[in-house]
């Protein structure tokens, strides 16, 4: 199982020189990954759950890609909708072929009415136009010259310019419900379902791995948000005021050690770590974290009869 951490592009405090040290930070103590949200301008009624300091996703990435040598670089995720695939596109080769092709796409319809409405973009449209976007992005990944025909993007014999080292360039499709995970089956794309309690992630992933199984496809590959609060052992937390934070359940070592042993047998393929976004514990709650994920990769070696 792999990595990741979502380090607070939201958050103010979260600028140049604390980017540089926070990502290579946890680039290296053994973090495979680095995962950046997606908001454009949030209604103030829900800009203190989400932040209101949001750092734009991709000349982020183009810059962590600079100070960063190892690690993935992903969105999750980024909401299709908000823009014009052609640039989309061309924004994630850029960044992929900057990093010597190390981006994962991570994508998502959306959800925030008022921010679709401040863009001019029909809410209700954003699940067709997010699959029809994703195709047009695709034929000018995949070609030097592209043509594409639909309800929102039409092109023909363009040139793209710039493609993706990688081929294809990974995509991700977040999302709980089952059309999420029919996305993912339909586009070949991995799936990245959001926080929830271990029995509700067993139950969604009964049902991607029956909706696969309907489509005659393997089941996508799972790359699952952990939101948690670290705590040492017997360290009693101050009260949670910030309702955004109340997501994040306070997991001493123990309790968080059982967790990812069961987000294992569940078949999640990639764990990206959400911790709270406060500066002055930022870094010590990811080497509480890098030191569970030395002991989760250590017990995974040790159960493996290939690693013997």
């Amino acid at each position: 199982m792999r990595f990741g951490l979502a380090p607070p592009n939201y958050a103010q405090w979260f600028q140049r020189d604390d980017i540089t040290a926070i990502c290579r930070h946890a680039e290296e103590v053994g973090f495979d990954s680095l995962w950046f949200g997606d908001h454009i301008a949030l209604p103030r009624s829900i800009a203190d759950i989400f932040g209101n300091a949001y750092l734009d996703v991709f000349p982020l990435l183009g810059f962590v890609a600079a100070v960063t040598e190892r690690v993935t670089l992903g969105t999750n995720v980024l909401v299709v909708p908000y823009r014009n695939p052609l640039v989309t596109a061309k924004e994630a080769a850029t960044v992929d072929r900057l990093s010597g092709g190390r981006l994962v796409l991570g994508v998502g319809i959306g959800h925030a009415r008022g921010e679709f409405e401040a863009l001019g973009v029909p809410f209700h449209e954003r699940g067709r136009r997010t699959d029809e976007h994703l195709r047009a992005m695709r034929s000018l990944w995949e070609n030097d010259t592209a043509t594409f025909s639909g309800e929102w993007t039409s092109f023909t014999d363009l040139c793209p310019l710039t493609r993706p080292i990688q081929d294809p360039l990974p995509i991700l499709i977040g999302g709980d419900g089952p059309r999420s995970m029919r996305r993912a089956v339909e586009h070949g794309a991995g799936w990245a379902p959001g926080q929830g309690t271990m029995e509700e992630l067993a139950a969604k992933i009964a049902q991607l791995s029956e909706i696969a199984d309907q489509a005659g496809a393997a089941r996508p590959r799972i790359v699952a948000r952990w939101l948690i609060h670290p705590v040492r052992s017997g360290e009693v937390g101050p009260p949670i005021r910030h309702r955004g934070e109340l997501r994040r359940p306070r997991l001493d070592p123990s309790a968080a050690a059982d967790q990812l042993a069961r987000m294992a047998e569940l078949g999640v393929d990639e764990v990206i770590v959400d911790i709270p976004a406060h500066q002055g514990s930022y870094r010590r709650n990811i080497d509480l974290i890098a030191d569970l994920i030395g002991s989760t990769r250590h017990a995974v070696r040790s159960d493996d009869p290939s690693e013997e």
